[in-house]
């Protein structure tokens, strides 16, 4: 499996989008996935972040135009509420599989 990299994208990269990122350094190796770099990034910056052609998801809290990415972006607050949060991280492997 290749290694995955993965943009976490909320409205100012820094209390959201910090337990985002723990959640899926913590959750997705569970998942047998090989996941390398997870990054931050506020909303305003994931386009120019996304070009680099470095991401292979987004997950973002807030709500992102869909259309300027060529990558799958997954929303979700279930990292904040609880709720939900094992149907997200299935929809994450997915969107990382191969």
């Amino acid at each position: 499996m290749t290694t995955k990299n993965i943009l976490v994208v909320c409205g100012t990269s820094v209390a959201t989008s910090t337990v985002v990122k723990e959640a899926l350094k913590e959750k997705l190796p569970e998942r047998g996935l090989d996941i390398g770099t997870i990054a931050k990034a506020k909303a305003t910056e994931a386009p120019g972040k996304v070009s680099s052609g470095n991401f292979d998801l987004i997950v973002t809290t807030t709500q992102l135009n869909q259309d300027k990415f060529d990558i799958p972006v997954i929303h979700t607050t279930a990292f904040m509420t609880g709720i939900g949060q094992d149907e997200v991280l299935d929809d994450i492997a997915a969107a990382l599989e191969d």
